[in-house]
């Protein structure tokens, strides 16, 4: 659907703005936690992060340091701090003002794919390519511990809301659950159609959604650690996120498509399409307002929903 048919019928999400700045595909998106900020960042192949505005729909800064391509964002839940990872093997700590000094550590000795801070904004955990999740005290820069299990590259690692527990992906076709306390791995999920590409744990901590390199979007209860739904909305899945406070799955995929699920009702209510080739990431704002996608024609495009945010 273009953005022009979108727009047509009120009730449809819409294209807002198309922000261009990358020389490169554009390979994260994270919202500032704060929506009055109007904030968000996007990561890139080019090496570089973007700080967008969206009240005047411009960029507010422009972050260079990384030596490779940027594989991950992420704001801190207090907002003071925007982490990203690279091919380059390090992690660098941003402060999030126009001189945008940073502080870099070697996270691990091959290329970060995944970065994300826990709910306290006191911890950090990376995964990589050397199959291991690593955490990180964020003041320190100090090494906590690893958490092994995975046998291949981890593309994705996720805090759950109450901080005591870590979901995952790698290329070894497994979804695994850690917890964070005693470093081990607390069950595995098998039997991945594909690689899991993109793990999203639900905000009240009750399920996950996987993205799978098969095309299918999974999602796990966290209870009976079982699969509660399962849907094929890409040719190959790339990206999950959660709106911040109802039942709407946003999803990705190489297909250049952009979907929501409604999880309620089990079923894809909208799917939008701007972007020349993949879509890589998707995220909703902070207040579900919005939402912003990012592809490999090295655009960033900002929607508007339709959903009412809580009070």
């Amino acid at each position: 659907m273009s953005s022009k048919e979108a727009k047509e019928n009120e009730n449809d999400p819409y294209l807002k703005i198309v922000l261009k700045g990358h020389r490169k595909p554009i390979t994260d998106i994270s919202f500032h936690p704060d929506h009055t900020t109007n904030q968000f960042a996007s990561g890139s192949g080019d090496g570089t992060l973007m700080v967008w505005n969206l009240e005047n729909n411009s960029r507010s800064y422009n972050y260079i340091g990384h030596t490779n391509a940027v594989t991950g964002v992420e704001y801190s839940c207090d907002g003071k701090i925007l982490a990203s990872c690279s091919l380059d093997n390090t992690v660098r700590l941003w402060t999030s003002t126009i001189r945008g000094n940073c502080s870099e550590f070697r996270a691990h000795l091959s290329p970060v794919l995944t970065i994300n801070f826990s709910p306290d904004s006191r911890k950090l955990i990376t995964g990589a390519r050397d199959k291991s999740i690593k955490m990180w005290d964020v003041s320190t820069k100090a090494f906590i511990g690893s958490f092994l299990g995975h046998n291949n590259w981890v593309r994705t690692a996720k805090f759950f809301s109450s901080g005591n527990v870590i979901a995952s992906g790698s290329d070894d076709k497994t979804v695994r659950l850690w917890d964070v306390l005693s470093n081990r791995c607390i069950h595995t999920f098998v039997g991945q159609e594909g690689t899991p590409v993109h793990v999203a744990p639900y905000p009240n901590d009750n399920s996950v959604a996987v993205a799978t390199s098969s095309g299918a979007v999974r999602i796990y209860e966290l209870r009976t650690l079982k699969l509660q739904q399962h849907y094929i909305v890409h040719t190959e899945a790339t990206y999950v996120a959660w709106h911040p406070f109802d039942n709407y799955l946003l999803t990705s995929g190489k297909d250049s498509k952009v979907r929501i699920i409604d999880v309620m009702e089990g079923r894809p209510i909208y799917t939008v399409g701007g972007h020349e080739g993949p879509v890589t990431c998707v995220k909703f704002s902070t207040n579900g307002e919005y939402f912003v996608t990012g592809g490999d024609d090295k655009y960033v495009m900002v929607w508007k929903t339709n959903f009412i945010s809580a009070d």
